[in-house]
C-alpha cells in the first residue's frame, strides 16, 4: 500500500523523474520540485499522448522503466498503483504518490482498510448480541462481526498469541483463536473492569470498580498484592472512586477513575490518572486531573494516552486533546499509524454538563488518522450498545 510521502523524500533520489498524469496535480507537483528533475509525463489518455504539458512531453505509460522514479499525479491512486506493479515496479521504491495527494491518500487508506479487530462490550447479554467478546473483520467497505463469548466483558489485552479478557461476573478468560478457557475468578460484587500486563515484572493488574482497588496477579493469576485507591470505602462500605482501567509500566501503575477525591456520586467528576508505586503500593500524585469519566490509559510511541470519555476526547502529547468525537469514547488501540477508538451510546451527563454539543447515540469503532485528522466510523448494532476495550490483532 502507498503511504504518505513528502517532497523531501522525493528530492533524495538521483533517478530522473516521470510524472504519471497530466493536469492540476502534475502542475502543483512540478512547481514544488527542483528545476530539471522531471524528464517527461505519462498518461493513460490516448488523446493526451503526444501532446505537451507545461513544457514536458506526454507519453504512453509503456515508456516507464525502473531507471525512473514515477510520481503518481492522479486521483486514480489504486488503479495506477496496480498498473505500475504489473509492470514490475515496487511501491515506495520505484513509484510514490505526489504529496499533493496526501489528503486523498489518507481517505483511500481508510476506505481500503484491512483489519481484524476484537472488542468487548459490558452490556447485559442480549441473545446473539449485547455484552461479550467480539471479532470484527474490516475488508475495504465490507464489515463482519461475530460474537465469540457472551457475558458482561470489559478489559481486553493480548499476551503472546492469546487474548485475555475480563468477564466482570465470572473472572478472567483467555481466547487462543479456537477455544475459551477460564484463568481465574475475581470475587463476587467487585465489578472487575480493566486489565493490563507489565512486561517488566510479569504481573497482571486488574481494576475492581466496586472495591476501589487494583489487584496484582502473578503469572498463574494468583493475587500477590492489592492497591487501594483510598480508605474511603472502609467508612462508607461503598465504592467512591469508580476506577476503570490501568496501565502498568516499569514500576508505575497508572489508573483512571471517575473521581480523584471520591465524590463522583455527588456529581463531582474530578476524574484523573492516578499513579501508584508498584514496589510499595503507595499512591503517588495524580499526573492529570479534571477529566470526565476517563478510560483506557495506555502507552503508545513513548507517550501516555487516555480517553476523556464523556466529552469524547483522545488525549496524548502532554495529554492534550488530539482528537474529539461525538460519542462516549471507551476502548483504545494504536496500529500502523491509526487509532482505533470505541464509541458507545453517549450518556445524558454530556447534556447536563454541557461538554458536548453533538451527542451521538451510535455504537461503533472510530478509525482515526492523527496526522491528517481524518476518520472512518465502523457502525455496529445498537443492540451491542457499549464498547469497553478495542484491540487490533496482527
Amino acid at each position: 500500500m502507498l503511504t504518505k510521502t513528502s517532497f523531501i523524500n522525493i528530492s533524495k533520489t538521483t533517478r530522473p523523474i516521470i510524472l504519471f498524469g497530466s493536469g492540476n496535480i502534475a502542475f502543483k507537483t512540478i512547481s514544488n520540485l527542483p528545476s530539471g528533475r522531471v524528464d517527461f509525463i505519462v498518461d493513460n489518455s490516448k488523446n493526451l499522448q503526444g501532446t505537451s504539458f507545461e513544457g514536458f512531453n506526454v507519453r504512453n505509460p509503456s515508456s516507464i522503466s525502473k531507471k525512473y522514479l514515477v510520481i503518481i499525479c492522479s486521483t486514480a491512486i489504486t488503479e495506477i498503483s496496480k498498473q505500475l506493479e504489473e509492470m514490475g515496479l515496487e511501491i515506495g521504491v520505484d513509484f510514490v504518490l505526489s504529496p499533493v495527494l496526501n489528503d486523498l491518500l489518507a481517505i483511500n487508506e481508510l476506505e481500503q482498510l484491512q483489519k481484524e479487530i476484537f472488542f468487548t462490550s459490558g452490556s447485559p447479554p442480549n441473545g446473539e448480541l449485547g455484552g461479550g467478546l467480539y471479532k470484527c473483520v474490516v475488508s475495504g467497505e465490507n464489515l463482519s462481526v461475530d460474537k465469540i463469548y457472551s457475558g458482561p466483558c470489559y478489559g481486553l489485552i493480548k499476551k503472546d498469541k492469546e487474548l485475555l479478557f475480563v468477564d466482570t461476573d465470572n473472572g478472567i478468560f483467555s481466547f487462543d483463536g479456537d477455544s475459551i478457557q477460564k484463568k481465574t475468578s475475581l470475587g463476587d460484587s467487585t465489578r472487575a473492569h480493566g486489565i493490563s500486563y507489565n512486561s517488566s515484572n510479569g504481573k497482571y493488574y486488574v481494576n475492581l470498580s466496586y472495591s476501589d482497588a487494583v489487584l496484582e496477579l502473578d503469572s498463574n493469576f494468583n493475587i500477590s498484592k492489592e492497591f487501594n485507591i483510598s480508605d474511603k470505602i472502609k467508612h462508607t462500605n461503598m465504592s467512591m472512586h469508580h476506577c476503570n482501567d490501568n496501565c502498568a509500566i516499569d514500576n508505575s501503575l497508572y489508573v483512571t477513575m471517575f473521581s480523584s477525591t471520591g465524590n463522583w456520586k455527588k456529581d463531582c467528576f474530578d476524574g484523573c490518572i492516578a499513579e501508584f508505586d508498584i514496589s510499595t503500593g503507595k499512591r503517588l500524585n495524580d499526573i492529570y486531573t479534571n477529566l470526565y469519566m476517563p478510560h483506557n490509559v495506555n502507552f503508545f510511541n513513548g507517550s501516555l494516552h487516555v480517553l476523556d470519555s464523556l466529552p469524547g476526547h483522545l488525549r496524548y502529547g502532554n495529554l492534550s486533546v488530539q482528537g474529539s468525537f461525538p460519542g462516549f469514547t471507551r476502548g483504545l488501540d494504536f496500529n500502523e499509524g491509526m487509532y482505533f477508538i470505541g464509541q458507545s451510546k453517549n450518556r445524558n451527563y454530556s447534556r447536563v454538563f454541557g461538554v458536548n454539543n453533538n451527542i451521538s447515540i451510535d455504537c461503533g469503532i472510530v478509525v482515526f488518522d492523527p496526522i491528517m485528522k481524518t476518520s472512518r466510523f465502523l457502525q455496529l448494532s445498537p443492540k451491542i450498545g457499549e464498547i469497553h476495550s478495542v484491540l487490533v490483532y496482527d
